[in-house]
């Protein structure tokens, strides 16, 4: 009986693909939460002249300004230091910088590095995405009452 050997490799590479189709979910959620960010500032901004005058723009617009920076951090790439010498960001790359080696032990230990720095991105994208989620449904609550405070006070 022949018995093929388990590549060792196929685990973390799963786990690769999985983390790069997730920090591709995160950043396509921040792009749709910056614009619904965006609408939601709109109001606010029309309706400043009847706003007590004790509020001051930049105070009423600071929980948006907050959740655009979370969201904007999100989106920024990150090249990380870790594992640059397989993840190889260049202007100048040539052809001879990605040829292929032959499987060693060397590339399980790559390929668990570069999970871990996937990871470490994925951590951050998702701990911004959730503070700016939370200061959006807090602006949304806030933004409801001063509007109603606004046009029946």
């Amino acid at each position: 009986m022949n018995k093929t050997i388990p590549d060792l490799s196929q685990p973390y590479r799963s786990l690769i693909a999985g983390y790069t189709d997730t920090i591709r979910q995160c950043d396509f959620k921040a792009n749709i939460a910056l614009l619904f960010i965006a609408f939601m500032m709109g109001p606010i901004l029309y309706n400043y002249p009847r706003v007590p005058p004790y509020l001051p723009i930049p105070i009423i617009l600071l929980p948006f300004l907050i959740a655009y920076l979370c969201l904007f951090l999100v989106l920024i790439p990150r090249y990380p230091k870790r594992g640059a010498k397989n993840f190889l960001v260049s202007r100048t790359a040539t052809l001879a910088d990605f040829e292929n080696v032959t499987d060693t032990e060397d590339e399980i230990e790559q390929l668990k590095l570069r999970c871990a720095v996937l990871s470490g991105l994925l951590w951050w994208k998702t701990f911004y995405l959730r503070v700016a989620f939370i200061l959006s449904m807090v602006c949304i609550v806030a933004t409801l009452v001063l509007l109603l405070y606004v046009w029946y006070g």
